[in-house]
């Protein structure tokens, strides 16, 4: 008992438990180890290939005669697969193989998994009639293999590309498919002919361009892009599916602008061709529409419209011409900066611009240009000689005189122009009414041009306004009539009508009557009707009346008028009947009255003037005694009273003017003896009678048309001095005799007041003024009514400092009578002209490396002011460092050091400022300066070292990496070229900096490679800079096989009570892959000894005890899988890199006392390697 006392109780109760198992076991304990088994199998194996189970598959059994046989019953339609058995120690084996015979091969792209319905049959060689079945699953996973290439789809790719396609940008993207797992489905891209003109990404199958386009050399580009996967080539030759065709059709874009040739005359002095300034040829080295010139335009320095651009005569050539001529005067430039813009028909157009400069010399023959055709002015008519018309002007480009002259429509010398000036005047006195219009031709001419004069010609449409300078005329000769007295009022006793040979209210006309004491008569103003206002009488009232009847027109300042005398005389009218004085008669007649008795004188007045009244009886002499005689009124008695038996009787009586007939008077009369009465004793009538008045009344009229008709004419004659022109205007003493006034006075100021006096009346006292001298260049302007001097255009004392103006005053009177004066005016200099450069700008160029110190320009500017004024300071407009100018030299030098690289171009806008304390003038001119290049930069790379990583399987051509050196230097000096030093195995674009590999990369070789990368430039002497780069190759998995056991059982042996360290049994171990560490392996146990009894030697193959075996030992440990006395170990071997699963191969040994054995099931683990 002393040998067993160190076993531990669980090993003894374990080997209890096998005991009990053996002894109860029976037939129907039966059954596969687990219901469901995972194996894997390769696709395409070949036939008799096993599948790979991670544990053991099959049925434990303790009696030795019974035989176990599996079978497929399900799940493997196409019988690809084959069950077999195989017994080692207690346990039947289910193996899974490839059967033979079946020409179809296993493929995962079609199906990667089959679930296999596997029957054990159990029979006994001791029992026939033992017959038991059991049933698992099998899942059979078909690991991939590299067996499909990748495919293209499309096969053919055709893309159009712009010509202007940045560089390392996508063009396409091509893309194939291998439908194989892991890394045999990851696919590498490349060109299949090398190209530095593009570049294709490995992995992602993007298509990039390294280098430019260029249409016109090359407008197609065929690419053959291969694809392959990254894992094991399953076959030997390459198929045309990993092949595609790229075409690639470069389309032209505008990439150049045009480009401006000038062929450029100094002076504009052509005198065959005097408009045409240069010739400028445009060429665009583009193609097509890109290529075509849309337009050719002055774009700027010419404000005036003075050029056109016009075609050439050959294609692609323009002239640019001087198509307007210019005044040569101080406010236009001789000088002209003409920016030419070129624009092409391209898209997006491109333009290029071009300055040309060129001053206009004097052409002799260049045409001279009225400023307007035609001219239309108007003038008063009061206007007096010498009074301005019009300032004509003629432009030219020289400063030679112009000769101005009337050349026709003055035939009677009315006007007059001042040959030098231009300017037109009055020379006589207007008169509307004669001649309303006037048509000058007026021409212009340089007398000293050569040949064929210059000239040019203008109309000039003068309208005389009119002025009230005409007096109303009576058409009329009559200047007496007569008229009847008694008229109704309002009668019309007179129509007056009078012209005016005037226009408008100067010779609308109205009427009225100038008499100073009234007269009973009024006048219409508009008809010209004279009325009566009253009744008129002939005999009360003026028989005779002188109208002063007055004609005024509506002109101003005054009206002018006109009067008439008209007689009125007043006819009478017998619109009066007598009047007895007396009426009412009544009286005694003696009958004893002799005949021829007077017995009353009747007496009867006729109010009319001159009237004979003669008187009747009523009716007429029918009484026989009494008698009236016609003439007197004197009634008598006609026969003997005695004798007729009349006591009273009554005489009817009346008066007569010889129309009109008085009233008729009754006179009654008695008829007494003279006894009855003692009045009458002596007498034969006594008579009485009723006094009505009428004498009286008689008397007063008498007395009223005495008083009435005292005076012949009532009127008073219009005094003399309203009509006549007496007195001369009269300039005061205390006007100026001169006046200064600053020229920078505004047109319309006033200079001063000139107004002269005139003691006349009306229109010979009204003055009009005239400058009649002395501002040939009509600068001034004086007032036609008021005198008052005015600036008329602006004053420029650089052209004429002091006028000496004769200012004259005329009257309107008849004769015209007028006086003059001198009024010196003096022009004070004002601060009005700024400082002018020469140019309006300067076009410099000067290499980077000038000195400081350089002189560059020393500008020059004039001023035409004088004193203070025209003292002149230079300066910049804004300080930079690198230039200076003098303050009063204006010497521009280089002040620190040119960059070009910095700063290519500088515009310096340069200020002239005039000393003019109060209001100091400036102006500016731009100052170009380009800086010219030197090669005084090498190219630079951004980094000292750049540092990438690439696969050690990349295929070749791969682009690596892009250096880019950058050299701000121009030209040559810009040109970058690189070169590539330190290894073979890349090879770098010498032009673009595009590293590719060119070597077949191998880490196991060498892992680190450090190139030198050389940048150099074109310059003289070339300048370089290097950079370092570092490639770091990364290790890929090249580990294509998993090591494999020369068979799937080994047998050892091994007695109890054997020493630690004895050998069981060697088992060996292949790898596929080629010599190297790819194919080194260890090995070591898996499972089946967690005793630890048993140990492999890591590096070899012999398997060995690492403890003293006895009897109880194996009991101990069988217990674990199997029946007694043996065990179950399993082993694997690893590959010495790259085993991301752990187990490459396993083997499973069950040991007994007198033997063992070994079970190998290779497997094939999956790896995944990432880029």
């Amino acid at each position: 008992m002393a040998k067993y006392r160190y076993l531990p109780w669980g090993l003894a109760l374990t080997i209890l438990f096998l005991i009990l198992h053996s002894v109860l076991a029976s037939p129907d304990d039966l059954e596969f180890t687990r219901p469901q088994y995972n194996v894997t199998i390769p696709e395409n194996s070949i036939p008799k290939t096993q599948a790979i189970s991670t544990e053991k598959m099959g049925i434990f059994v303790s009696d030795p005669s019974l035989v176990i046989r599996y079978k497929i019953v399900a799940g493997d339609t196409d019988r690809f697969f084959k069950a077999e058995s195989r017994l080692v120690g207690d346990f039947w084996f289910l193996i899974i193989r490839i059967r033979t015979g079946n020409r179809a091969v296993l493929n995962r792209e079609y199906q990667d998994t089959y679930r296999l319905t596997v029957r054990a049959t159990i029979t006994s060689d001791l029992r026939r009639a033992l017959k038991l079945k059991a049933q698992t699953e099998v899942i059979v996973t078909v690991t991939d293999t590299n067996d499909i290439p990748p495919a293209f789809y499309p096969s053919t790719y055709e893309v159009s590309v712009p010509e202007d396609k940045p560089l390392h940008t996508s063009i396409l993207q091509i893309s194939a498919h291998d439908p194989d797992l892991g890394i045999n489905g990851e696919i590498y891209y490349n060109l299949a002919e090398p190209s530095l003109q593009f570049a294709v990404h490995p992995t992602r199958g993007i298509l990039t361009l390294t280098r430019h386009l260029d249409y016109q050399k090359e407008p197609v580009h065929k690419l053959v892009i291969h694809a392959r996967d990254r894992g094991h080539k399953f076959r030997a030759t390459e198929l045309a599916s990993h092949l595609t065709t790229v075409t690639v059709k470069v389309t032209p874009v505008n990439l150049f602008p045009p480009e401006i040739f000038v062929r450029q005359f100094s002076t504009l002095l052509s005198p065959t061709d005097p408009n045409i300034y240069a010739v400028v040829g445009v060429i665009d080295k583009d193609i097509g529409v890109h290529g075509e010139l849309d337009a050719l335009e002055i774009i700027d320095g010419d404000p005036s419209g003075m050029f056109q651009v016009t075609p050439g005569n050959k294609v692609n050539e323009y002239n640019i011409e001087l198509v307007h001529p210019m005044m040569r005067d101080n406010t236009i430039s001789q000088e002209f900066t003409i920016t030419l813009r070129a624009k092409d028909k391209g898209t997006p157009p491109r333009t290029t611009t071009q300055v040309v400069t060129v001053r206009l010399a004097e052409t002799a023959d260049t045409t001279l240009t009225f400023e307007q055709a035609d001219y239309d002015v108007e003038i008063e008519e009061i206007s007096p000689p010498g009074s301005r018309v019009l300032h004509l002007k003629a432009a030219a480009s020289s400063d030679r005189p112009i000769v101005y002259k009337i050349e026709s429509g003055n035939s009677n010398g009315t006007f007059s122009i001042h040959t030098k000036s231009g300017l037109l005047t009055l020379a006589s006195p207007l008169d509307k009414e004669t001649k309303p219009y006037y048509s000058l031709t007026v021409s212009a001419y340089d007398p000293s041009s050569r040949g064929q004069k210059r000239r040019t010609t203008a109309i000039v449409n003068v309208r005389v306004l009119d002025n009230n300078d005409n007096d109303p005329v009576f058409n009329s000769t009559v200047d007496s009539i007569v008229f009847d007295e008694n008229k109704p009022a309002g009668s019309v006793v007179y129509t007056a009508f009078a012209t005016d040979k005037d226009e408008g209210d100067n010779g609308y006309i109205t009427y009225s009557l100038a008499n100073l004491n009234p007269v009973p008569f009024t006048m219409d103003p508009f008809t010209g009707e004279i009325r009566a206002t009253e009744i008129l009488d002939y005999e009360t009232m003026r028989r005779e009346y002188i109208l002063k009847v007055r004609a005024s027109d509506w002109g101003s300042p005054y009206r002018r008028q006109a009067e008439m005398t008209l007689k009125v005389q007043l006819r009478d009218v017998n619109d009066h009947r007598p009047l007895f004085e007396k009426v009412g008669c009544k009286g005694y007649v003696s009958q004893s009255a002799p005949i021829n008795t007077e017995i009353i004188t009747l007496s009867a007045i006729d109010f009319d003037y001159g009237s004979t009244v003669k008187y009747r009886m009523v009716p007429s002499n029918d009484d026989s005694c009494f008698r009236l005689e016609p003439t007197s009124g004197v009634v008598r008695i006609a026969c003997d009273l005695a004798k007729m038996n009349i006591r009273e009787r009554t005489i009817n009586v009346s008066a007569t003017d010889g129309t009109h007939f008085a009233d008729v008077m009754s006179i009654n009369l008695k008829i007494i003896s003279s006894g009855n009465n003692q009045r009458l004793a002596d007498r034969g009538a006594l008579m009485e009678c009723r006094d009505v008045g009428v004498t009286d009344r008689y008397k007063k009229q008498l007395n009223l048309a005495q008083a009435n008709n005292r005076n012949n004419d009532i009127t008073e004659p219009t005094p003399t001095s309203f009509y006549g022109n007496k007195y001369s205007p009269e300039f005061p003493l205390g006007l100026p005799t001169e006046v200064w006034v600053n020229e920078s006075l505004p047109a319309g100021s006033e200079v001063a007041s000139l107004k002269a006096r005139d003691k006349d009346k009306g229109y010979s006292g009204l003055l009009v003024y005239v400058i009649t001298s002395g501002d040939e260049y009509s600068f001034f302007r004086i007032d036609l009514q008021s005198g008052r001097l005015y600036v008329d255009s602006p004053l420029d004392r650089e052209f004429i400092s002091e006028y000496s103006l004769n200012i004259s005053a005329f009257d309107l009177g008849n004769p015209q009578r007028s006086a003059s004066r001198i009024l010196v005016v003096h022009v004070a200099d004002v601060n009005d002209n700024k400082p002018i450069f020469e140019k309006n700008s300067y076009n410099f160029v000067i290499t980077e490396n000038a000195i400081n110190g350089t002189s560059i320009v020393r500008l020059r500017a004039n001023d035409k002011d004088e004193g203070v004024n025209s003292a002149l300071t230079f300066h910049l407009e804004r300080d930079v460092d690198e230039f200076h100018i003098d303050p009063s030299t204006g010497l521009l030098t280089v002040l620190g050091n040119l960059d070009r690289e910095r700063t290519d171009t500088y515009h310096l806008k340069a200020r002239v400022v005039d000393g003019s304390p109060d209001n100091p003038l400036s102006s500016t001119t731009v100052v170009n300066i380009r800086v010219l290049d030197v090669n005084d930069n090498a190219p630079y790379f951004s980094l000292k070292q750049y540092w990438v990583k690439v696969r050690e399987d990349l295929p070749l051509g791969v682009v690596v990496i892009a250096m880019v050196a950058n050299d701000p230097d121009l030209d040559e000096g810009g040109e970058v070229t690189y070169s590539l030093t330190g290894s073979d195995a890349f090879t770098i674009d010498p032009l673009m900096g595009v590293v590719r590999l060119s070597k077949t990369l191998d880490f196991e070789t060498t892992q680190l490679y450090n190139v030198t990368i050389t940048a150099r430039d074109g310059g003289d002497p070339p300048l370089e800079s290097q950079a370092a780069l570092v490639v770091e190759v990364e290790d890929v998995n090249e580990n294509m096989y998993p090591p494999t056991f020369e068979d799937v059982v080994v047998v050892g042996h091994v007695k109890e009570n054997e020493p630690k360290g004895t050998l069981v049994t060697k088992v060996t171990a292949h790898d596929a892959d080629p010599p190297g560490l790819n194919s080194q392996f260890t090995y070591s146990i898996l499972d089946g000894d967690g005793m630890g009894f048993f140990s492999i030697d890591d590096q070899g193959e012999e398997f060995s005890c690492c403890v003293q075996l006895r009897k109880i030992t194996a009991l101990t440990i069988g217990y674990l899988f199997y029946e007694r006395h043996e065990w179950g170990v399993s082993f694997h071997c690893l590959s010495n890199r790259h085993h991301l699963n752990g187990v490459a191969s396993k083997w499973s040994m069950m040991m007994s006392e007198n033997h063992g054995s070994i079970v190998h099931q290779p497997c094939f683990p999956p790896f995944n390697v990432e880029l």
